[in-house]
């Protein structure tokens, strides 16, 4: 039997919490890989609008006070698994960057896949 519509939401709010940190972590990326100007701009207002609608739709999937418990916890273990450290970032990049980008892009296939599972 496949997952019902509200469990296949949670885990969809769950992936998109962890997107917005994601996205939040490579705003910061940005903000040190570029010199001060207009691509340094552009490069960290992309990542935090990224950041922004993973979490809103982590917070329509489930509710806001989920949606920002899951952030939290998220960032914290993320933050964990780097060592606090930006040059650890591959440590978590396999895990986010191609992920995040398909769930951004295809949100109602990632929904789908949810709904298959057993």
């Amino acid at each position: 039997m496949a997952l019902d519509l509200d469990k296949a939401r949670d885990y969809l709010g769950m992936e998109y919490a962890h997107c917005a940190n994601w996205f939040l972590i490579m705003r910061e990326v940005a903000a040190r890989s570029f010199p001060p100007g207009l691509d340094r701009n552009m490069a960290m207002a992309q990542q935090e609008e990224l950041a922004q609608q993973a979490f809103e739709r982590s917070a329509e999937a489930t509710s806001r006070e989920t949606a920002l418990a899951r952030a939290k916890a998220s960032m914290e273990s993320m933050k964990e698994r780097m060592k606090n450290s930006l040059e650890n970032l591959p440590v978590i990049a396999d895990d986010y960057a191609y992920s995040c980008k398909t769930l951004m892009e295809s949100p109602d296939a990632r929904l789908r896949f949810w709904l298959e599972q057993k």
